[in-house]
């Protein structure tokens, strides 16, 4: 976890370096806090997480996002201030901002950790070993589904199919595809081997009900408004989750460290950057190319055109871009850490979810300290 840089070093515009002596301020009486604060530290995650965000925001203003989510950023800020030109001086109002800033910031880490930091392993894809269709049939058949929205059931296959069956990042081939298309065989052998691939989400599967999956469409909405993406946000949100846009073919090892916010992928001139917080996250594994370029599979492009059909699109730039921004802000504040912290504990409580995991207690402790930064865990 590091701390917000002082006002000297900060990089933002003069509307953030107006308000970065109050988020300054709101991170030194959290630090003061000593042996009363909370275990798991939540009233300076909060305040990092904003003033990593306001300073990212700005950093990055020059790409896919622009400036909107910045200018929004600093306006919910300023209202959280309630400050019209200069600031309160009484020790109450300054307390009652810092306050007011702790729970905006937390706010900001449980809507991220929602919508993109998964507990639960990915759902294992459904291979069909009966029958081995040609590559051709395959194709058509998946093209013809193209038309109607994906599922879950079949956001892995289209999403493969797009890309040709091979991991986006390192693009080897998927060993289940190889097996049951031999065409595939003598593309394969020219690459590191055959892996075992996974539908990753940018936004994470809504694969929950009832509360969760309310959390879960709130946190959604509020991240992507934000970022001045509400019509995306919408669509997502209305049960697209699955969409082509939101997808990518990921080796199963590195969709588990995408899911965990160890690596995210920032666009540079058409193709992307694969950055991570801690250079040892690919250590034990082969690791992805440090720069990548998506493309639709070619003999897909082509058959879509045959059959006068659109391709599957892309990864959306945007959704990538604040996927990125809310990594790096995660790991720059702590959250991401927290969290890890938080998930470690929760391994060892007496009370689990039915299917075995703690997704539902996670949630829960996150709707509790943000009403409350100063909640005891």
């Amino acid at each position: 976890m590091s701390r917000l840089p002082s006002l000297a070093d900060v990089q933002v515009d003069h509307n953030g370096r107006r308000i970065w002596p109050n988020l300054l301020s709101a991170e030194r009486a959290a630090l003061t806090m000593g042996p009363t604060n909370t275990k798991y530290n939540d009233p300076l995650i909060g305040i990092r997480v904003l003033g990593f965000l306001v300073q990212d925001l700005w950093q990055h203003s020059q790409n896919t996002l622009g400036l909107i989510p910045y200018v929004e950023l600093i306006k919910q800020i300023t209202s959280s201030l309630s400050i019209s030109g200069q600031i309160v001086g009484s020790e109450e109002e300054a307390e009652a901002q810092h306050m007011r800033l702790q729970t905006l910031g937390l706010s900001f880490r449980n809507n991220l950790i929602r919508v993109f930091r998964s507990n639960g392993g990915p759902i294992p894809k459904q291979s069909d070993h009966s029958s081995r269709p040609s590559l051709d049939i395959v194709r058509d058949r998946i093209i013809s589904e193209m038309k109607t929205p994906t599922t879950a059931g079949n956001a892995h296959k289209h999403a493969l199919l797009r890309d040709g069956y091979r991991c986006m990042l390192t693009g080897q081939y998927d060993v289940d595809s190889v097996y049951l298309h031999p065409e595939l065989r003598s593309r394969a052998a020219a690459t590191h081997g055959l892996i075992i691939t996974q539908c990753a989400h940018i936004f994470l599967e809504n694969a929950q009900d009832g509360e969760q999956e309310t959390s879960y469409a709130a946190s959604a909405m509020a991240i992507l408004e934000v970022f001045g993406h509400s019509s995306t946000a919408e669509s997502l949100v209305g049960g697209s989750v699955h969409k082509h846009f939101n997808l990518l073919t990921m080796r199963s090892d590195l969709h588990t460290l995408f899911d965990h916010l160890d690596f995210w992928l920032e666009e540079v001139e058409n193709t992307y950057t694969v950055v991570s917080f801690n250079n040892k996250v690919f250590e034990m594994a082969l690791p992805p190319p440090p720069r990548v370029t998506f493309r639709v599979d070619p003999e897909l492009v082509a058959a879509c055109r045959a059959k006068t059909t659109n391709p599957p699109a892309l990864p959306s730039p945007s959704l990538l871009a604040i996927r990125a921004a809310c990594s790096r802000v995660a790991q720059m504040s702590g959250a991401a850490e927290q969290i890890d912290q938080i998930l470690r504990d929760l391994e060892d409580t007496p009370v689990l979810a039915e299917d075995g995991g703690s997704a539902h207690l996670l949630s829960a402790r996150l709707s509790q300290s943000s009403c409350n930064p100063h909640v005891k865990a």
